[in-house]
């Protein structure tokens, strides 16, 4: 009783965190130009240790199909705790970020990021939540050592089966909150605490045991604006 109690407080602070962001999102001028992210995202254990390896490829774009927003390339080592769904990871990540427009011009950043990674399960297991914290030390060009805080939360709930399972039509919803660790960033520059959200709302398909597509929608909410983006994802565990 004390555990379905818990799970129902967690559920609840999920939809107040959705209803908070959505909030805020009206309150931003919109950007109307639809971006592109597609993604790569693979993990795989080291034989039968609990130490792995989780890594991700990324192209975004400004609109749907060009105008270079961002290349990302990143890779940790990951660590699971026995006993448990917990997840730690360590790693590093590559960014190379064009700018808006006709401009060509690209900065460059390198990031180390450690994760805290857990999932449970509600009613009979046809939620499934996944919770990530995640700490990025970022060193970019012309900035001094930045770090930032980021909290994510993902549901899913499968369609046309009872669980999660190979051949398994799925939909989630998802968000995400980003807190910067300095406002002072070098050279006169300054950045607000508050960076951004993501929000997310999406659909998926479980191919097979390890390897799962999906396709969703996401509003990215800053304090200058709103900006929608397309979200193509393929996901790969062996």
């Amino acid at each position: 009783m004390c555990c379905t109690l818990k799970k129902s407080k967690l559920i609840l602070l999920f939809f107040v965190f959705l209803i908070l962001s959505f909030k805020s999102l009206q309150a931003q001028e919109g950007n109307h130009e639809l971006g592109g992210w597609y993604g790569y995202f693979f993990d795989s254990d080291f034989g039968e240790s609990n130490f792995g390896i989780m890594a991700d490829v990324q192209q975004r774009s400004f609109n749907v199909t060009n105008d270079f927003q961002q290349l990302i390339l990143r890779a940790g080592l990951s660590y699971k705790i026995p006993n448990s769904s917990l997840r730690a990871v360590a790693g590093y990540s590559y960014f190379n970020s064009g700018t808006f427009g006709p401009s060509n011009s690209q900065t460059f950043e390198n990031r180390l990021y450690q994760d805290l990674i857990w999932s449970s399960t509600f009613f009979d297991g046809r939620i499934a939540l996944l919770h990530r914290i995640r700490i990025e030390e970022r060193f970019i060009e012309n900035q001094d050592i930045r770090t930032r805080y980021r909290y994510f939360l993902n549901a899913k709930f499968p369609l046309n089966k009872k669980q999660m399972g190979p051949k398994t039509f799925f939909a989630w919803a998802a968000g995400e909150v980003f807190v910067n660790g300095q406002q002072q960033i070098g050279n006169g520059q300054t950045v607000s605490l508050y960076d951004r959200t993501w929000l997310f709302t999406g659909v998926g398909y479980q191919i097979k045991s390890g390897l799962r597509a999906e396709l969703a929608y996401m509003r990215e909410v800053t304090n200058a604006q709103t900006k929608g983006q397309l979200i193509v994802s393929l996901f790969h565990t062996f």
